[in-house]
């Protein structure tokens, strides 16, 4: 069973669970949050923001050998299966190579423990058997793999046609037997399920218009960028070090190029390719109770020139190992339900796990899935100053990239803006080309990583609010909510590191969202107040009434989320957003005594004998 899961760092992943973890970051005014050595300072910064979006006619290039090579294959083996020849023909089929590049920096505790550049190929084989109503795509008993859908197998760097078309042909037949084998699952588990109170959602949409979409392959040099930025990673890491309880400081540095060639039978043929440059800085201590504490930032940029400079990367490190001592020393958070404001970013958290993932167009038609928001088109699910779209073609907000921005998706659709909740009424769903009734097509939302099956997945999911209040104001709006409420504090979540949620029906419709600095503010005038062990858990329906609040000024979290298609890149952006009633519970808290053995000093001598003496 599976959660979707959105994180920075990809893990193991389940059916449905997501953990976001990445960079957040508030644009505008009042509402950004730099703290010093005063906890609850809050300075604005920045200018009113803008979109930049981009359309299909950016970065055209010529197709390349690989193409025309994928093209013929397909040809040739879809002319056979497709056949009198064969007794269950296959109706579509779908080559999809994935060239990859890949850089990997790693500092530790102020030295550089890895240096790494990898090259491979991989191609996924999508081959469907049946028909577009029912076909091997048909989810058994919830599960979405082995299916006779994507594999990601490995083969040759270079375009020899021989060896392409060698792997190529082994990998279409052994897709063509598991397709046929799930098909035959799938038609009897429906034989023996009544449908009559359901709509009829089909497996698979075809196209009347197949794309054709060639992009100039994406070309970065790796080595350069792993010669200017290892000396950076490795003195970050050394900040982030200087203090003696810190256990572990590490800075990663991730530069990714992917081109990507696709053709299927309809006709379609994209050629895309994108860059991905990933910063993580990671510290850790431990509190003398043995609760283990981090502190996290990350950088999602399409360039290495979009990252902060040395100078500022430096800044942000020192900050960095000042919260995790300063957490160090704060109390442990108690069990709480009452008033929170949730900045930006984490509100876009908070939207992207409780609610992008109910709109993801698979999971209505499941019935392992909970469906929350399946038969509510149409009904007010928000409150009506609250807007919700997703809109994979913006590439930054007032300059930030935004990391679900991409031109095609993986089945060959064109990236569109999707209207998901307007004026807080339901009028739409994430869909791939497995679209959901009364909806009849694609609107480009199928995503995967390579190697898996395609499902329809956020990219840039962005809440905006048509009635707002000054950022500044905020604060004062939440002591009054606690005033009025009788609680003595209300809750300030200021950084998060991500989250996940349960949809299906196994376990309670639930989320959990995963926050980093938490801070008190009392109603008596009292300075706000960092606590730590806190978690945020609720059900989606009741945290939604609860919303009473917009800020002025969106918040861009960029991260990672990991689902049945794998991991794929999301962006979510929220203006903060003030609850009456949010529930925080204790998070798992370690009892380990913190280390015996004193840590290493700089400028440890060793002496005769092999005793270390630190001057």
């Amino acid at each position: 069973m599976s959660r979707p899961r959105t994180r920075i760092d990809p893990g193991s992943s389940s059916r449905f669970g997501c953990v976001l973890i990445g960079l957040a970051l508030i644009l505008g005014g009042g509402g950004a949050c730099e703290r010093g050595d005063q906890p609850g300072t809050r300075t604005p910064m920045g200018p009113p923001l803008s979109f930049e979006t981009t359309t299909l006619e950016a970065k055209l290039g010529q197709p390349t050998p690989a193409l025309a090579i994928l093209e013929q294959e397909l040809a040739i083996n879809f002319a056979k299966l497709n056949s009198e020849a064969v007794e269950d023909p296959a109706y579509f089929m779908a080559y999809d190579l994935v060239d990859q590049e890949s850089l990997w920096l790693a500092a530790n505790d102020g030295a550089l423990d890895k240096r790494h550049i990898d090259h491979d190929r991989s191609v996924d084989v999508d081959l469907r058997v049946g028909d577009p109503m029912l076909d091997n795509s048909h989810p058994t008993n919830g599960y979405y793999g082995g299916n006779g859908l994507g594999t990601g197998m490995q083969v040759s760097l270079t375009d020899e046609r021989l060896s392409l078309g060698q792997a190529l042909w082994l990998i279409t037949e052994l897709q063509y037997q598991d397709a046929l084998e799930s098909w035959i699952q799938a038609m009897s588990d429906e034989s023996m399920l009544t449908r009559e109170d359901e709509p009829i959602h089909p497996d698979f949409t075809m196209v009347d218009e197949p794309l054709v979409h060639i992009e100039a392959g994406q070309q970065v040099d790796l080595e350069a960028i792993a010669t200017q930025w290892s000396p950076v990673v490795t003195k970050l890491s050394a900040i982030l070090d200087a203090d003696p309880l810190v256990q572990q400081a590490s800075v990663m540095l991730q530069a990714v190029v992917e081109n990507r060639s696709y053709v299927d039978t309809e006709g379609a043929k994209v050629q895309s390719g994108r860059v991905r440059v990933r910063l993580i800085m990671v510290a850790t201590a431990q509190a003398e109770d043995g609760m283990a504490l981090e502190r996290f930032l990350s950088f999602e940029r399409h360039t290495a020139e979009q990252l902060p400079s040395a100078a500022e990367l430096e800044a942000m490190a020192e900050q960095l190992r000042g919260e995790l001592l300063a957490l160090r020393l704060a109390k442990i958070a108690e069990p709480y339900t009452g008033p929170a404001v949730l900045e930006g970013p984490a509100a876009g958290v908070f939207f992207h796990e409780i609610f992008g993932h109910r709109l993801e167009g698979h999971r209505q038609k499941d019935d392992y899935e909970g469906q929350t928001f399946t038969k509510m088109l149409g009904q007010q699910i928000l409150p009506p100053f609250i807007d919700v779209y997703d809109d994979p073609t913006l590439a930054t907000l007032d300059g930030t990239p935004l990391n679900g921005h991409y031109f095609v998706d993986d089945e060959a659709i064109p990236a569109q803006r999707v209207s998901l909740v307007s004026e807080g009424v339901l009028e739409g769903f994430l869909l791939s080309r497995s679209v959901v009734s009364p909806f009849t097509q694609s609107n480009g939302h199928g995503r995967r990583e390579r190697g898996h099956r395609v499902v329809s997945r956020q990219g840039n999911l962005i809440v905006s609010a048509r009635e707002t209040v000054p950022e500044g104001e905020l604060r004062e709006r939440l002591i009054a909510e606690a005033k009025a409420q009788g609680k003595p504090y209300g809750v300030w979540f200021s950084d998060i590191q991500g989250g996940y949620t349960i949809t299906d029906r196994s376990g309670p419709q639930a989320f959990k969202v995963l926050p980093l600095m938490v801070y008190r503010v009392w109603t008596d005038g009292r300075p706000d107040e960092l606590v730590r062990g806190v978690d945020i858990v609720g059900t989606p329906l009741a945290a939604f009434e609860t919303i009473v609040a917009a800020g002025d000024e969106p918040g861009v979290f960029n991260g990672v989320c990991g689902a049945e298609s794998g991991w794929v890149p999301v962006s979510a952006v929220s203006p903060s957003l003030l609850l009456s009633k949010l529930e925080i519970e204790k998070a798992m808290h370690e009892r380990d005594k913190p280390p015996l053995l004193p840590p290493p000093s700089r400028d440890r001598d060793v002496r005769a004998g092999g005793q270390a003496v630190a001057k």
